[in-house]
């Protein structure tokens, strides 16, 4: 059977869903110039015989995407201000700091500057960023990381949208289908 129909509801459905998903990022500001998340977002439309499939790529972000969209809790144990993060996530964090050379890597491409207690700007050396490596990867890991949704949020919406242009497409597909087999 030819799904032409379904195919095209089913990219219009993955081409909504990517561009809400991305307007989602943007909001939350979690979306950069060089983000991988948001630029290696998208989906593949197959078909064959049997039915008709939407799946859902990350690319590059494909191991991490689901803690932006759920969030992860904290291990707790922070002092001070700050609120928990996180909540109603799946994910937590079991340690109290994030594995080491994780948060180097991430904020040796930001342009971060540096400041010592006094609040004074502090030399970029190797010794002073390990040590702000250290001290955001722990209040990461403690905080957590806030729950986004924003794939979720996308993905509902745009299919309460789509589904009765995808149940027409269907029909559609199938009458061409059953006039071809009685004629």
């Amino acid at each position: 059977m030819e799904f032409r129909k379904t195919i095209q509801a089913m990219q219009k459905l993955g081409t909504n869903v990517v561009d809400q998903a991305r307007s989602n990022l943007k909001k939350e500001k979690k979306q950069t110039r060089a983000n991988t998340l948001y630029n290696d977002m998208n989906y593949v439309v197959t078909a064959d015989k049997t039915g008709v499939e939407l799946q859902w790529r990350f690319g590059g972000a494909s191991d991490y995407w689901d803690f932006v969209n759920e969030g992860v809790k904290g291990s707790g144990g922070f002092k001070g201000s700050g609120k928990m993060r996180g909540q109603g996530s799946p994910f937590s964090f079991k340690k109290k700091n994030i594995a080491k050379g994780v948060v180097l890597k991430w904020i040796a491409n930001k342009p971060l500057k540096l400041r010592n207690a006094k609040g004074q700007f502090k030399e970029k050396t190797q010794a002073n960023l390990k040590t702000a490596a250290f001290l955001i990867g722990r209040a990461i890991a403690q905080r957590g990381l806030t729950r986004t949704l924003f794939f979720d949020k996308a993905y509902n919406k745009e299919v309460a949208k789509a589904e009765n242009k995808i149940g027409e497409a269907f029909s559609e597909d199938l009458l061409v289908e059953l006039e071809t087999l009685f004629n």
